[in-house]
Formats: C-alpha cells, structure tokens, sequence
C-alpha cells in the first residue's frame, strides 16, 4: 500500500501540507451523484488509512469513476465530498474537498480501537 496521500500540486502562491494520517480498516461506499442530485451509483471500498486532508482506498481497478464523488464511512452518516488524486491498481488515493474536523476523525479513531482495529 503506498503512502501517497495527495499528488496535487499546491495552487500558485501557497505551500503543499502533509497531514499526520492513520491507518484505518474500514468498510465504506463511494456514492457517485447524477442529476438532481440523486445517487447515481454506489461502490463499496475499503478505507485504508486516512488524515484531515484525504485518504487511501481499495477499489475496484475496473470500474472507472468520475473525478469528484462522495465517500460514505460505515459508522457515519456524513458523506464527504472528495476528488480523485491518485489510481494505481486497486489504490485510490482521494483528496476531501474540505478539511475534516478533527472531531471526526476521533470518532472514526475510536471506534476503530473499540471494535478491536488498531
């Protein structure tokens, strides 16, 4: 599993960040929107690891994808909006459109220890 979190260059004028990332076995669903809106598809992957910035997933390498989706955490009812950044083989790397809060990802930390994960 490579540690490739994000390959998108900075925009002109601003610094690239790297962010402290944990691993995470997680089931999870990418939700592919259609018009209106609706739920065009959904996809199960596997989240790997994970940081406030993005995250690493396995992931069907047949099934083509546009370049921004949502990513729906088994656990969570949010559903966040992500663009693609990185695909090698089953690696999908996804850089999340906002930052997530750091409450959400101590949740998602705990209740990956909890359920005997890390």
């Amino acid at each position: 599993m490579s540690m490739i979190m994000h390959v998108a260059q900075a925009k002109p004028g601003q610094t690239s960040a790297v962010y402290q990332h944990y691993f995470i076995e997680r089931p999870c669903r990418i939700l592919v929107i259609g018009k209106q809106l609706k739920t065009k598809a959904k996809y199960q992957c596997l989240l790997r690891h994970i940081s406030i910035g993005g995250a690493m997933l396995d992931f069907n390498a047949a099934i083509m994808l546009p370049k921004h989706f949502f990513l729906e955490i088994d656990g969570f009812k949010e559903e966040i909006g992500c663009a693609e950044v990185h695909r090698s083989g089953t690696e999908l790397g996804v850089r999340f459109n906002m930052l997530l809060a750091q409450d959400f990802l101590r949740r998602l930390i705990r209740l990956q220890f909890s359920s005997g994960g890390l």
